[in-house]
């Protein structure tokens, strides 16, 4: 079995280990190019979900370099995200692709199915210890990316030499790749962090914070949402990105809930009481806890015509008016233009820097 899975930001790289050290030949998909969204875009309906055309790219790029097995997650309620396979996998039968296609999908819909899947994904018989140490370090390679990332975001803003923030952050990640143990795990995470505290930085100042909202994959996934994190850190700003794979798994598995979701979604309580599929209510939730922090402004990233985000977005409007906080809604799909989003989160950081400077308000300093 040669098994792939699509991109999402640097969730290879833990699943790349995962399945490695579970005997299974692991075919990484190329990175996320202009030629991963033509190959997508091309093949899937036009009206389909960016991130389903996207993700359809990925895998076609993998059976290219010889992958014969997807596996691939499902989604639960009204969001499209739970038709993604099976669309995926009929347009991959119609090319007469000769692939195994394996979804993992929630356990609501029949633990049989479930526990198959899993079996599927699981490789060769390891040992109950030695399965759960696997699992165990997989799951801590994902929260360290994440980590990092989170630590590039907040540091772009202060950091004297840019570049070698990120020589520094995309080093460690490069460098997780070739894990093979827990120690080494452990050595490589205590570097980085030795590394990026001996970052030189500017002086704390009062500086404009910002905080991201949105869908899962746009969201996250700096290749198809332009790097809007670092955009916004170039330009001087403190970003805090709400969207987080790990919390997002949490929330999803039977046994486990993410306290950073279960707060969110009480807080959005007020605005939006029901579940609309995929990240609708974080996305309320979460601009709720921005504004309460004392943020100046958020970014709400979606797929154009999510449903979700759509009606995330129509409650988002009384959010703002209540809490006098200015969001910028980013719809992205493949007509998406660089300029055009370079220039509408420019104009909104100058909006944001201008409000700044004419309020009496004290802001903190970090």
């Amino acid at each position: 079995m040669k098994a792939t899975f699509p991109h999402l930001l640097h969730l290879d790289v833990a699943l790349g280990f995962l399945y490695s050290s579970l005997g299974i030949d692991v075919v990484y998909p190329p990175p996320i190019t202009k030629k991963t969204i033509d190959i997508g875009v091309k093949l899937a309906p036009q009206n389909a979900c960016f991130p389903l055309k996207v993700t359809l790219g990925n895998f076609i790029e993998s059976i290219e370099k010889g992958a014969d097995t997807l596996f691939m997650a499902g989604g639960v309620g009204p969001c499209r995200f739970g038709y993604y396979a099976q669309i995926q996998r009929i347009i991959l039968e119609d090319l007469g692709y000769q692939v195994r296609f394996v979804l993992l999908d929630h356990p609501r819909y029949g633990w049989i199915p479930f526990l198959q899947a899993l079996r599927a994904m699981s490789g060769r018989v390891l040992s109950p210890l030695r399965l759960k140490r696997t699992v165990s370090l997989a799951w801590k390679i994902l929260r360290f990316t994440e980590d990092l990332e989170a630590q590039r975001r907040a540091l772009r803003c202060r950091v004297v030499d840019k570049d070698l923030l990120d020589n520094v952050i995309d080093g460690a990640i490069d460098r997780l790749r070739s894990v093979s143990s827990e120690a080494e795990f452990e050595r490589i995470k205590r570097e980085a962090e030795e590394a990026i505290n001996a970052l030189e930085l500017h002086e704390a100042q009062k500086l404009l914070r910002v905080g991201i909202v949105g869908e899962v994959y746009v969201a996250q996934e700096k290749r198809i949402n332009f790097n809007v994190e670092k955009l916004l850190g170039d330009l001087g700003v403190y970003v805090h990105n709400s969207v987080s794979t790990v919390e997002y798994v949490l929330h999803t598995l039977p046994f486990t809930k993410s306290k950073e979701k279960l707060e969110a979604w009480q807080m959005a309580k007020p605005y939006l009481r029901r579940f609309v599929g995929g990240e609708g209510i974080d996305s309320v939730g979460s601009t709720i806890r921005y504004a309460k922090q004392g943020f100046d402004g958020v970014v709400h990233l979606y797929p154009f015509t999510c449903m979700p985000e759509i009606v995330a977005k129509s409650v988002l409007t009384r959010v703002k008016e209540d809490f006098n906080l200015p969001i910028l809604h980013l719809a992205i799909d493949e007509h998406s233009g660089e300029a055009g989003l370079i220039t509408r989160v420019e104009a909104f950081v100058d909006v944001l820097e201008r409000r700044k400077m004419n309020s009496k308000e004290k802001v903190e300093v970090w």
